[in-house]
């Protein structure tokens, strides 16, 4: 007997990953766990960088997003950040040619307390739209690019972007020993569960 999937996500998820049907949800999640991971990363404005929050009603839209996103299965984190005021940038400088594989000794290393001043210009002379603070993120999972695109897209967003990245997993790294990528592995276990 098959079991009919929860959501319209996941069943337009099972058909994109499998011709015939997909018979449990263990299966759906299973399918799901071979995914690639994005992060996403929302640039803020004046408005976010001095520290006044969302309308209400930006809120209860931003809550419905992750809750479809949630319900589709692919959301697997995100939070909003608070203003650079409250952070520190921590600046490396390139190692010595002549030992590149040394860390850089920490007296050398330069830590700017925020805020930061985005009101650079790129080369061209322009706004610097890359300078602007990131003021939040989502983490999900999606079959590509193009689908965790799409989820950006559907946010209740406006005069602002979002940068989309894929994440590294272990198996992206073929430097990586064997027993660094379970150690890793292990650890990112540890995390899921909470201990």
């Amino acid at each position: 007997m098959s079991i009919i999937p929860a959501s319209f996500e996941e069943l337009r998820f099972a058909n994109l990953y499998r011709k015939s049907t997909v018979n449990s949800p263990r299966a759906i999640e299973k399918l799901r766990a071979t995914m690639p991971r994005y992060l996403l990363l929302l640039h803020g404005d004046k408005d976010s960088e001095a520290g006044k929050m969302p309308s209400k009603e930006t809120l209860q839209q931003m809550h419905a997003y992750n809750a479809e996103i949630m319900s589709a299965g692919a959301l697997l984190g995100g939070e909003g950040l608070h203003d650079t005021s409250k952070g520190a940038r921590v600046s490396f400088p390139s190692p010595d040619p002549a030992y590149p594989h040394n860390p850089v000794p920490q007296s050398d290393i330069i830590v700017t307390n925020g805020p930061f001043d985005y009101a650079m210009k790129n080369p061209e002379g322009q706004d610097g739209e890359s300078k602007r603070p990131v003021c939040g993120f989502w983490m999900i999972k999606a079959k590509d690019l193009d689908e965790a695109v799409g989820w950006v897209k559907k946010g209740p967003l406006a005069g602002t972007y979002v940068e989309v990245r894929e994440i590294f997993e272990s198996g992206d790294m073929p430097e990586m020993t064997e027993k660094m990528r379970k150690e890793e592995e292990g650890w990112r276990e540890t995390i899921k569960d909470g201990k």
